[in-house]
């Protein structure tokens, strides 16, 4: 029983990390329709949401190998949201005024997807550590 509540909760954690990050970063993507560029960030980023997703189905269907794509989701995610933690960090008052100016203009789904998206993208990311360790240690006791 406690088995499958983990491997509930692991599944629940890739999907709302790949749709919060997918849905930040597609809507960056929309601005091409407006005649932006192709920012190649954003659709890395979206390829990993797409890969987590990916790995949430096999998950759910207990392959190993999901473990494996979802590291590949993981490190695609990290491509974008590594920069955006680390502006966040080193310059806080840019930040707080993005993030007013979002509010402001109840622009919604990029707050969420610069708040939520590095927070949930690190919880995934600590779960998946914390699973390989797991896996190593059942192998060796076995």
């Amino acid at each position: 029983m406690k088995a499958f509540v983990v491997s509930v909760l692991t599944i629940s954690l890739y999907l709302i990390t790949a749709l919060v990050t997918g849905l930040h970063n597609f809507y960056w993507l929309m601005d091409m329709v407006n005649g932006a560029s192709l920012n190649a960030l954003n659709l890395t980023a979206l390829i990993g949401s797409v890969t987590l997703v990916v790995a949430a189905v096999l998950k759910a269907y207990g392959t190993r190998v999901a473990v494996k794509i979802g590291v590949v989701g993981s490190l695609l995610l990290w491509v974008y949201y590594g920069p955006l933690i680390f502006v966040g960090l080193s310059m806080p008052s840019t930040a707080q005024s993005q993030i007013r100016e979002f509010i402001s203009d109840q622009n919604y789904v990029p707050l969420f997807g610069i708040l939520l998206g590095p927070i949930l993208l690190i919880a995934w990311t600590v779960t998946l550590t914390l699973s390989f360790r797991l896996h190593r240690e059942v192998r060796q006791t076995v």
